[in-house]
């Protein structure tokens, strides 16, 4: 506001004074400010976790129900499975791990589905538990982290800290829509972030595991979401408020 016009765009109101361009009543109103890529804020992180999983209370629980009874159910039958002879044993151990290992891709998939859902705007839905939307290259980049940790942990279990705090992210590489890295795209980029933030992820990731160790991991959907915001966040893409 000033008393007189400050140069092209500025109009006169009917109390005399002067207005810049986007104060116009016929101005396009201004995006609102979205996170930077920088550093990450963690307790802004874990707060937008805790407030997106309140705000869609039926559906995360629902979705958190989901990924431990889909787990369970899964051991329960795996127990009552008795075959005969060591072949048969044996062929049906692996059938078992298949499927297991299977199960677990699937519902892991679909916590970071829902994450990036809420980040984006987007209800989560109870159903992305069960997509099977990209879940080949997730399922490749599952097993190619699971074999980059089994390394780790043979180096004294400090390499499986490390190789877990540096891959964060790679499963919401694969599978956020604005990206679809592919699995060993995914991994590089996920140790690229994290090695230019290490500090603020290395804290983050303590307080996550923290909170899920206290919980006996139900609060797995609010530090989902607050990861999926952080790999936002990181990347200078927008969250949804």
């Amino acid at each position: 506001m000033s008393d007189t016009s400050q140069g092209p765009g500025w109009w006169q109101a009917s109390d005399g004074k002067w207005y810049p361009p986007e104060q116009s009543p016929g101005a396009a109103p201004q995006p609102a400010q979205q996170p930077a890529g920088g550093r990450l804020d963690v307790g802004a992180a874990l707060s937008y976790g805790w407030e997106k999983f309140v705000a869609n209370l039926s559906t995360m629980i629902l979705i958190v129900i989901i990924f431990f009874g889909v787990q369970f159910a899964f051991n329960i039958v795996a127990q009552f499975v008795r075959p005969n002879g060591v072949f048969g044993a044996l062929v049906v151990s692996g059938i078992i791990l298949a499927v297991g290992f299977f199960i677990g891709f699937m519902i892991e998939a679909g916590l970071i589905r829902a994450a990036l859902a809420v980040t984006d705007g987007r209800p989560p839905e109870a159903s992305m538990m069960f997509s099977a939307e990209r879940l080949v290259p997730f399922a490749i980049g599952a097993i190619i982290v699971a074999l980059l940790s089994f390394v780790g942990f043979l180096v004294c279990c400090v390499g499986l800290i490390v190789v877990r705090l540096f891959l964060l992210f790679w499963g919401f590489y694969i599978l956020d829509p604005k990206r679809n890295n592919e699995p060993v795209d995914a991994i590089k980029n996920s140790f690229n972030l994290v090695s230019k933030n290490a500090g603020d992820v290395l804290v983050f990731a303590i307080v996550v595991v923290l909170i899920n160790i206290v919980t006996c991991g139900l609060a797995i959907g609010v530090t989902e979401i607050a990861i999926g915001y952080a790999y936002k966040q990181l990347n200078g893409d927008p969250v949804a408020a």
